[in-house]
């Protein structure tokens, strides 16, 4: 990820508000790790709809969990996202370092999300659902995805396809 990086300074919750375009399933929750070498303190994350927490996970400090592309991700069991829905990823920021950037134009997303805004929680309020809009784009919390069912099932009837034609 390209941008600057803050530490966040008070325990609160920071987040993004997004809309999904096509259904998916998170089966990871995560968090930005500036250096790759770990958290220093544990962390929860969780996604919010209409203001239910629906699902959340404590990433732990240190270096036991899964990293890809700078983010240190638990696994979740598999929670589906439905299109035309919009969902709020948060997770709390004290002593660590979160990313954020001026422009989105620098910030990889994928295609079945609509980015819509950045949110924080009141100053001190620990985890809770952000509200509050933020003028610069946070990517501190993420996710990770499955596809939808009838993919996986294609992309298993193109592995059966190639096995049974090279078995010949």
């Amino acid at each position: 990820s390209s941008g600057y990086t803050i530490p966040g300074p008070v325990l609160r919750t920071h987040g993004w508000e997004f809309t999904v375009t096509e259904d998916f399933a998170v089966a990871g929750l995560g968090i930005f790790d500036l250096d790759d070498d770990g958290l220093y303190l544990s962390h929860e994350i969780g996604i919010w709809h209409s203001g239910e927490l629906l699902l959340s996970a404590t990433v732990p400090a240190g270096t036991e969990t899964i990293l890809i592309d700078q983010f240190r991700y638990i696994e979740t069991d598999p929670f589906w996202l439905t299109a035309g829905e919009t969902y709020v990823i948060g997770n709390t920021t004290w002593g660590d370092f979160f990313v954020g950037n001026n422009s989105l134009a620098t910030i990889e997303i994928l295609p079945s999300i609509i980015y819509e805004r950045t949110l924080i929680s009141p100053s001190d309020s620990g985890f809770s659902l952000p509200t509050l809009e933020r003028d610069f784009y946070n990517f501190g919390p993420n996710f990770l995805v499955i596809p939808e069912p009838m993919t996986v099932f294609l992309f298993g009837l193109g592995g059966l396809f190639f096995v049974r034609k090279s078995s010949r």
